[in-house]
């Protein structure tokens, strides 16, 4: 299976636009298809029924067998462009761990999510316990 820009046309669901209007998840497709030419494009567009990103609509994500992938959320179709830009740089690396000063500027506060594949080899994670967790644990929490 080839990867792309996977679209939410579910969102926004707390605020559902009124009957016969489009999603703003069917709006930013439109716009990727417009621009990049559909499924059939040097970059997939492939629309889902949901991404999870409820809370910060609308969400796409970039991913490809073997590589990590990459959430947006808060998009909108104005932000096709430079999803269609990270997405070619995405497909250009081994690993899909994109750098995020390769992120074009408009997306980088837009990052919701950076998920490694599956059989990964990760680096260790850091010593926990006091003076070394960044957000130390709640009472009874902790280990």
């Amino acid at each position: 299976m080839r990867g792309g820009i996977f679209v939410c046309t579910t969102c926004n669901r707390y605020a559902p636009p009124s009957q016969g209007e489009p999603t703003p998840g069917q709006r930013l497709a439109q716009a990727l298809v417009a621009i990049e030419g559909g499924r059939n494009g040097p970059v997939p567009v492939r629309t889902v029924v949901c991404l999870n990103g409820c809370p910060k609509p609308c969400t796409a994500a970039l991913r490809e067998p073997g590589k990590f992938t990459i959430r947006f959320s808060h998009l909108t179709a104005g932000d096709a462009r430079g999803l269609l830009e990270i997405a070619e740089r995405y497909a250009a690396s081994p690993d899909g761990n994109v750098p995020l000063d390769a992120f074009p500027a408009g997306l980088r506060g837009k990052m919701s999510g950076r998920i490694p594949p599956i059989g990964a080899v990760l680096p260790p994670d850091p010593p926990h316990g006091p003076g070394h967790d960044p957000i130390p644990a709640l009472p009874g929490f902790g280990p």
